[in-house]
């Protein structure tokens, strides 16, 4: 009997109004990517992570483009950036209006592009910087024409556990 795999407790907040379903499936999305290294997530909400006891791993903002340049200027630093990660706070934000607009012309759906990028900025907050590679889910850009799950390159998988082991 195996051991269960390591897993991180990511606290999702909301604040695009992504719609419940497409959330989910960004989610398990996401999920899909650490799970083909052996790693699982747990998703909690604000209200979860509060009623559950729970102190996340790390925090999932969604966000607006405009929204954010209202707060902290991080949308105009970054003007074509589709997240931003703060490894320090082990907070990343995601542009889902930026994320959305990716979808035109496409053959992907908005919930899998999103959860591309709420894995590819999870991975920000797992690896050293810069924490790209040529290939899989850390590559510059998302990959807007083929569905197939990503992943991260061995020497990142290896990272991304010893960090998510680390956690407990």
């Amino acid at each position: 009997m195996s051991a269960d795999p390591p897993a991180a407790v990511v606290r999702v907040d909301n604040l695009a109004g992504v719609l419940p379903d497409h959330l989910r499936f960004a989610e398990a999305r996401a999920s899909e990517v650490f799970a083909r290294i052996g790693a699982s997530i747990r998703w909690v909400d604000q209200e979860g992570s509060a009623s559950q006891h729970l102190t996340p791993s790390f925090t999932v903002v969604l966000v607006s483009a405009e929204m954010a340049e209202g707060r902290a200027q991080l949308a105009s630093l970054f003007v074509d950036a589709l997240g931003l990660a703060n490894p320090s706070v082990h907070r990343a934000h995601v542009f889902y209006d930026r994320v959305a607009a990716l979808n035109v012309g496409t053959p992907r759906t908005i919930p899998s592009l999103l959860g591309d990028v709420i894995a590819h900025e999870l991975g920000h907050l797992m690896l050293p910087p810069p924490g790209h590679a040529w290939g899989g889910i850390m590559r510059p850009g998302v990959e807007t024409k083929s569905w197939a799950v990503q992943t991260f390159t061995r020497p990142q998988a290896r990272e991304v556990l010893s960090r998510i082991r680390a956690l407990h």
